[in-house]
């Protein structure tokens, strides 16, 4: 009986001790597996969401920053592109009014531009222009506007003409006596007045004259201005009015050499 169970017991201490190593064994392999693939795993698999995070940030602001840096670029590139244009127009439209300008100048006709005038006696101004104020008449014996000048001169002095153009009259007056009236270029007529008679059969109507030209002599035809020294009237008008030969011509004035 005792042999029995001693047997019985060394069988079951075996069987224990087997399970043993075998649940030793298995933890052991376990173990290792897990070792294995744990270290199998990439370097990038391995770290934490927080990290991947961390790691990609940097790269998503750098490529942000070139996509503005860019997009600056290409604005900063647009406006210098629009300055140019501006310049060049602005240039441009500088140009062209040069050029209309120095074209409306040569496009202009001789005829528009008033020719130099002279003196068509060489002599004193003994009774200048003067359209606005009164000045005494002493044929007349009173005041009244002046629309010309007075040169003095003596009877018979050769009267020329104050510039090239056209004779446009010939004719005698009853008041200012005998005339020749001259057509220039710049729509000027210059008038010379009190001429001798002689002279209405030196120049006719239509014909063309130079400047320096005789185109009659002095005379005492003038009855309005008989009372005065002897003189030729002369007159200019631009456009149809009355202007100052003074301001287009060089004239000496008895008062001024009175003066001097």
């Amino acid at each position: 009986m005792n042999t029995t169970i001693k047997k019985q017991n060394r069988i079951l201490l075996t069987a224990l001790i087997v399970l043993l190593a075998s649940a030793g064994i298995l933890i052991g392999v376990t173990g290792g597996a897990n070792r294995k693939a744990k270290d199998d795993l990439p370097p990038a698999e391995t770290g934490t969401l927080t990290e991947k995070s961390e790691t990609a940030a940097p790269e998503e602001h750098r490529k942000q920053n070139v996509i503005r840096e860019t997009e600056t670029k290409k604005e900063e590139s647009a406006k210098s592109a629009e300055k140019k244009d501006s310049d060049a127009d602005a240039g441009t439209d500088s140009a062209e009014l040069h050029d209309a300008d120095e074209a409306a100048a040569a496009m202009q006709k001789p005829e528009d531009t008033l020719p130099q005038f002279s003196v068509p006696v060489d002599n004193l101004v003994i009774k200048g222009y003067s359209a606005d104020l009164p000045v005494f008449s002493y044929t007349m014996n009173d005041y009244r506007v002046h629309s010309g000048i007075d040169i003095a001169c003596s009877e018979g002095t050769p009267v020329l003409a104050a510039a090239d153009g056209q004779v446009c009259e010939v004719f005698y007056d009853p008041m200012m006596g005998v005339t020749v009236g001259i057509r220039h270029a710049g729509g000027a007529v210059t008038r010379c007045r009190g001429l001798s008679e002689d002279t209405m059969n030196l120049v006719k109507t239509g014909e063309e004259v130079r400047r320096g030209q005789v185109i009659g002599s002095s005379g005492e035809t003038a009855l309005i201005e008989s009372a005065e020294e002897a003189h030729v009237h002369f007159e200019l008008t631009i456009n149809g009015e009355h202007a100052d030969p003074g301001e287009y011509m060089k004239l000496t004035y008895l008062e001024d050499v009175y003066e001097g």
